[in-house]
């Protein structure tokens, strides 16, 4: 199992319904500096779950150059049970404006049993979008920059995830609503699609029922998944707008993410019933 991608998948909800810089607006933010939601990773196979290891994201106040910024960091590890079937320990983080949450650098760090990799993302604004300089370091060699254009709110993963959360516009809240997403991985950018599939009563497992928004997002084919595979999220219907459960297909089984605890959100805490 290729872990890097479910990490990958785990975040992979990022969507932007604008064109243009200007037009890249959010809603009210709601998080705040202090916040930690932790989650635990399964491999599920029928009827069998497998505890695997844990996601955690953060916010946090930094500085960025003579900017006050958030830092928005995910660390993705495998426990130490798992680690002999395949070690994990990957960190990914974002440096955003706090007013519009559009990232200034970004970098993720991969390390999966013996491979190493670095991902370093900045983005230069201009009046028709972004230019952004990709530099990836591979067997322990950084590769030649990569420079390219977009006029497209697809930023990298971690400021993505955040920005759907400041989503509340409830044109986004429609049954069947598809949107056109932009991802960015490695030195490029892929589409793929979310469609929102209305509210639903969900359980998690080891834990109790909470309301949710719904989704379904394609996915990119290739070595861990095939053609049609949709992920599944589902978001809290509450103030905090908080990634309850993901489910992702591979080629053998399925992964989860399951909501585990929050701790210094901006609203209470939905309680399961």
């Amino acid at each position: 199992m290729k872990w890097r991608l479910f990490v990958l998948s785990l975040i992979l909800f990022p969507v932007s319904i604008c064109r243009a810089q200007n037009l890249c607006e959010i809603d009210d933010k709601p998080f705040y500096p202090g916040e930690t939601i932790q989650y635990q990773l399964y491999y599920n196979w029928g009827p069998v779950w497998i505890s695997a290891g844990t996601c955690d994201f953060k916010v946090r106040s930094a500085t960025w150059g003579d900017k006050s910024v958030y830092k928005l960091s995910v660390e993705g590890k495998t426990q130490r049970s798992f680690d002999s079937f395949f070690k994990v320990r990957d960190t990914i983080v974002s440096y955003v404006s706090k007013r519009t949450l559009v990232p200034y650098k970004a970098y993720k760090y991969t390390h999966e049993d013996n491979w190493l990799g670095t991902d370093e993302f900045t983005f230069h604004p201009d009046e028709n979008g972004w230019t952004i300089t990709t530099r990836l370091k591979r067997k322990k060699q950084w590769k030649a920059p990569v420079v390219s254009r977009t006029n497209r709110c697809g930023f990298d993963l971690v400021t993505s995830i955040y920005r759907l959360r400041c989503l509340s516009d409830d044109r986004l809240y429609v049954k069947g609503r598809k949107l056109n997403i932009p991802v960015r991985l490695d030195d490029n950018e892929y589409d793929v699609f979310l469609t929102y599939m209305g509210k639903e009563r969900i359980k998690l497992y080891g834990g109790g029922f909470y309301n949710a928004h719904a989704f379904h997002i394609s996915l990119i084919e290739g070595n861990v998944f095939k053609r049609g595979d949709v992920l599944k999220l589902w978001i809290s219907d509450d103030g905090n707008r908080i990634p309850l459960l993901v489910e992702s297909p591979i080629r053998v089984g399925n992964v989860k993410a399951v909501f585990r605890d929050a701790v210094n959100t901006l609203y209470p805490l939905a309680k399961a019933q």
